[in-house]
């Protein structure tokens, strides 16, 4: 959340540059809420993940442990895609080739 502000914040000052007349200046800016919005989107990513590892442990936890079959309907009748987006929104923090592979198991 924070780096959500003080990237807007950027560009915010990076407008602002520009309506003053300082365009070769604005870049500054918004070259700084671009590092701030990527730092804080990694962290984001990071903190997911790790939540993930330690309420699961691993995906194969995952098939021993829930029905994935709700998964595999989904994906039969919509698609794989729209199977691994349940997938997920289900356990948050999985990375997509875990997710992918949840799906095709």
């Amino acid at each position: 959340m924070v780096w959500s502000i003080l990237s807007g914040l950027a560009a915010v000052g990076t407008i602002m540059l520009v309506l003053w007349g300082y365009p070769v200046v604005a870049v500054i800016p918004a070259l700084v809420g671009v590092f701030l919005s990527l730092f804080g989107s990694q962290r984001v990513k990071a903190r997911r993940q790790e939540e993930f590892r330690v309420r699961f442990r691993s995906v194969e936890q995952i098939r021993a442990t829930h029905d994935l079959s709700g998964f595999h309907r989904l994906r039969d009748q919509a698609g794989e895609v729209a199977a691994v987006r349940a997938v997920r929104k289900e356990f948050p923090g999985i990375s997509l080739v875990d997710a992918v592979a949840l799906v095709r198991s």
